[in-house]
């Protein structure tokens, strides 16, 4: 049994429910009735045991367990998961087909019975177990893996080990073969399993990956849309997807897919400025621009770039600090706020101490005084650069 559980649930009476009877069985039980909480309180302990409302609010329940799934903490990340579902949503089809992929989840509804959920309470320790152990198989094959005096032998193992490891076992087999970027017989190893079954999800998105590693996107997207289709919202998918579109130079669905991303990492705020860069590097200015429009205030904008420029100015990287700061302008230009920008922009100009840069600093500090004109420190600085210029001016002449 669990020496403790946490309860994911806007209705706090689900967890005080079963507080008292599950403490009895020496089973602490915590609950989370909203998002801010659910997540300080998983990363602040370990808990073996994981009920989520799969209708939560803030954060659909499925999306939120994947989130945590991708926690860089084993132990947290192979938490025994329990959905819960209330009486009036049991779960709508792609719900069900997103648990069956994700695997190892059961699923309970309320009213949840403190002592015939005692089963399952053992149940959900045993696959934790379980997935802990597979782990620790997983990361020692993938290390013989990653050398090319081992990598045959870490094939060897897997596939003598196939009936043991079960169904897990051909996925092993498959990231052996991508720990050494043979994708190739990584593809082969998918393949065998759409063979046997034509619609397995992860299989299905797999060969999508797979294909857009060897440069197949549009081929890659045709496999990712049909998993996608049966299973919305698994969050890896989409962020596969999202990029497959750029490549397969479709913008307006890359967009589509950085929206649901943004929408499930409601914690993460810098997480979009990602998304603009990644359109941007593909060519995109336009459609980075408007998703940053449709998702992030001016003054978010001003304060990332600001603050990545300044770090960056801090560590020498004068040229990435500008960089930075000019990107906040190409977002929202027009912003009153940016006299910060545009005052730091002249501080960077400044650092490489010739006449040029002096001249660029002069007008970048004329561009801060004309949003804000009694801006202490852009004054004194405007005073020290005439004066600055002033001086290589006569030695000059």
């Amino acid at each position: 049994m669990p020496q403790k559980i946490l309860i994911v649930d806007a209705d706090k009476s689900v967890a005080q429910a079963l507080k008292g009877p599950l403490e009895k069985q020496g089973v602490k039980v915590d609950g989370a009735s909203d998002l801010g909480s659910a997540l300080y309180m998983f990363n602040q302990a370990i808990y073996p045991v994981v009920f989520i409302d799969i209708a939560f609010e803030e954060l659909p329940g499925l999306v939120l367990l994947q989130r945590w799934r991708q926690h860089e903490n084993p132990d947290k990340a192979n938490a025994g998961f329990i959905l819960v579902s209330g009486n009036r949503n049991k779960g709508d089809a792609g719900e069900g087909r997103l648990v069956q992929e994700l695997e190892d989840i059961e699923i309970v509804s309320k009213p949840i019975n403190p002592i015939a959920i005692l089963g399952l309470l053992k149940k959900s320790m045993a696959t934790r177990i379980r997935r802990l152990k597979f782990l620790e198989v997983s990361g020692q094959t993938q290390k013989l893996a990653a050398s090319s005096k081992t990598h045959n032998a870490a094939i060897e193992f897997v596939k003598s080990n196939m009936k043991d490891f079960g169904i897990k076992g051909q996925d092993l087999l498959r990231e052996v073969y991508e720990v050494r970027e043979q994708w190739q017989p990584a593809l082969e190893v998918v393949d065998g399993i759409l063979k046997i079954k034509a619609d397995q999800l992860s299989a299905l998105n797999n060969k999508g990956r797979l294909l857009l590693r060897l440069g197949q996107a549009e081929e890659a997207l045709k496999f990712m849309e049909l998993a996608d289709k049966q299973a919305p919202e698994n969050i890896d998918r989409i962020n596969e997807m999202a990029l497959a579109y750029l490549v397969a130079k479709q913008p307006d669905m890359s967009v589509v897919k950085m929206h649901q991303l943004i929408k499930f990492h409601p914690d993460r705020p810098d997480m979009k400025f990602d998304l603009f860069a990644k359109l941007q590097e593909f060519g995109y200015d336009e459609h980075a621009i408007k998703l940053c429009k449709d998702t992030t205030s001016p003054l978010d904008v001003v304060r990332h770039y600001n603050n990545k420029g300044v770090a960056l100015a801090k560590a020498n990287n004068t040229e990435g600090a500008i960089m930075e700061y000019e990107r906040a302008l190409q977002y929202f230009p027009k912003f009153k706020e940016n006299y910060r920008i545009f005052y730091n922009i002249a501080l960077a100009h400044l650092s490489y101490k010739t006449r040029s840069h002096y001249e660029i600093a002069l007008d970048y500090i004329k561009r801060c005084l004309e949003l804000n004109p009694k801006f202490d420190k852009a004054l004194n600085t405007k005073e020290q650069i005439e004066g600055q210029l002033t001086k290589t001016g006569k030695s000059a002449s």
